[in-house]
């Protein structure tokens, strides 16, 4: 939770609209969050909960949306690369991200039996 207040100051992100118009100090926060999120879970520092780090940010789903399909590829793309990725790289990394967010969001959808867009009924 404590990750989580120092990130979202407040519901402004990790610096007022004001400041950080384009979302780039944000958005630099959540690449930040996915190397060490990486870290967490390939050295095994939470065998039973290995996402506990990212969990803790306790995203919404549009900060979990450009979380998975933005920052995670870009940062673990770096890591296995070893520098920055190129456009090309990112673009196709991006994609698989994107494509793979969606599957995993869709499995989770037909499990609790809710279509995408559909309201509870009272």
């Amino acid at each position: 939770p404590k990750l989580k207040e120092f990130c979202n100051n407040g519901g402004e992100g990790f610096a007022s609209s004001r400041v950080d118009r384009n979302e780039t100090i944000q958005n630099n926060v959540h690449q930040f969050t996915a190397l060490l999120s990486y870290w967490y879970r390939t050295l095994n520092v939470d065998d039973e909960n290995p996402n506990a780090f990212i969990d803790a940010m306790q995203l919404d789903d549009a900060q979990e949306f450009k979380y998975e399909t933005i920052a995670r590829p870009l940062a673990e793309g770096s890591i296995q690369y070893g520098r920055t990725l190129t456009m090309d790289e990112f673009t196709l990394a991006r994609a698989r991200a994107t494509a793979e967010y969606q599957r995993r969001k869709g499995s989770a959808r037909k499990k609790s039996g809710k279509k995408k867009g559909s309201k509870k009924k009272k």
